[in-house]
């Protein structure tokens, strides 16, 4: 069974080329504000909702004033696209609204709802379907693609590094805030084989100290080390910060500063999505099912340990363990929120409250099985799940293994100690 995937590939447009880029930015940044106003002043003055045909054929009439002849000189196809996401947005919205109701932000405004974009924004995207008749080549002794854009001379030149697995529907060309340019194919392609899974279920508990704490079936255990990209990055990010301050505004010096600042926060972002996209396609391919916990990332980014919450990628990490699982036939269970699973004996099942957080390791006082915090709440969130008693059924039993291992055994291999403290 075919499904949807997009393609992107790094692009390299000549000078000519960027200007003609940003003339077509500009032009569908103009159409989503000419949509939000329309639909603002509708609603303000008439309590009316037009509809997209009613407003896509005004927008049509009014492209033909002499003020606006300069949209004329872009592709109709991406204006009519801008038009078309800003009523997907619109009806997004108000199905939100329907089923949640209106949330405010902190600024009091209803949350979902479509705002007006900025020239300023560092992300700026034009749309091509098939009707705007783009045209794709390959050189692959030169390895690069050629893509050919209505009203933009020349052919941009894209990176090859693979070739698209079918006739794309539509491309999407994108700059970047760091200055980059890039161009998505949204193609057909059949899903790649899923691997042979190792394991049948593990449990995974998220964290700070560690990223992903990972107890299989099998009773074998692997804690992931967090990267730290923005941790490692603040010192050079710092410099930047007090450069762009001394630069003045609207400057060479000051675009040049700022470009630097995006260039290095892309590079944060890359090697953060890299890591979470590696660890999730090796455990959704691994095993046969997936427990996780159901993280509420917005409260924490709110803490004070917000910076090492966006730092850790959490979301990045399930939202793909998600789509893994789903694109393999594996299964990815998300246990309650308000599952205690660090503060339950996962030999005994007692429960003895909230531990600080500098507490990594302690001694049951109704069993006496020695804890590491990482592994007793992964194995809680695997039985929380469903999966450590089917599990135990045949035979292994992951909760003796793991009290077994021994104190000694535990702590080094956690590599922490009663009184470490969290990074």
């Amino acid at each position: 069974m075919e499904t949807v995937r997009r393609c992107n590939y790094r692009a390299y447009p000549t000078r000519g080329q960027r200007m003609a880029l940003s003339r077509l930015f500009g032009a569908c940044r103009y159409a989503w504000n000419w949509y939000v106003r329309q639909r603002l002043t509708d609603w303000n003055f008439n309590r009316s909702r037009p509809s997209y045909a009613e407003l896509s054929a005004k927008f049509n009439r009014t492209k033909t004033e002499k003020s606006l002849e300069w949209l004329t000189q872009v592709s109709a196809v991406p204006l009519a696209q801008s038009l078309r996401q800003c009523e997907k947005a619109y009806s997004a919205f108000f199905r939100y609204v329907e089923k949640h109701g209106c949330h405010l932000d902190h600024k009091g405004r209803p949350l979902g709802y479509p705002r007006f974009k900025s020239r300023h924004c560092g992300e700026q995207s034009a749309t091509f379907t098939t009707s705007a008749r783009f045209h794709v080549r390959h050189d692959h002794n030169a390895r690069w693609m050629f893509l050919d854009l209505p009203k933009i001379d020349g052919e941009i030149r894209l990176r090859w590094s693979r070739d698209l697995p079918s006739r794309p529907s539509s491309v999407t060309v994108m700059r970047h805030a760091d200055g980059t340019y890039e161009a998505g194919f949204v193609v057909k392609a059949e899903p790649k084989a899923p691997p042979k899974p190792r394991h049948d279920a593990c449990g995974i508990d998220m964290g700070l100290e560690s990223l992903a704490s990972i107890v299989y079936s099998d009773g074998t255990r692997e804690k992931v080390a967090p990267l730290r990209a923005l941790r490692k990055a603040e010192r050079r990010l710092g410099k930047l910060n007090k450069e762009l301050s001394r630069r003045k505004r609207g400057s060479n010096n000051y675009s040049k500063t700022r470009q630097a600042k995006a260039r290095l926060y892309a590079h944060i972002g890359a090697q953060r999505k890299d890591l979470a996209y590696q660890l999730a396609s090796r455990v959704a391919g691994e095993n046969q099912a997936v427990a996780m916990e159901t993280l509420c990332v917005k409260g924490l980014m709110r803490t004070r340990m917000g910076k090492s919450v966006a730092d850790a990628a959490w979301s990045t990490f399930t939202d793909r363990v998600d789509t893994l699982c789903a694109q393999w036939g594996r299964r990815a269970v998300h246990i309650d929120r308000w599952c205690p699973s660090s503060q339950v004996c996962s030999q005994c099942g007692r429960r003895d409250g909230k531990k600080p957080l500098n507490v990594r390791e302690w001694e049951c006082p109704n069993c006496g099985a020695f804890l590491d915090r990482d592994w007793n709440a992964a194995l809680n969130i695997l039985d929380a799940a469903g999966l450590a008693e089917s599990l135990n059924a045949r035979g292994g039993d992951v909760r003796r293994r793991l009290a077994s291992a021994g104190r000694d055994a535990i702590a080094r291999e956690a590599g922490t100690h009663r009184t470490a403290m969290p990074h």
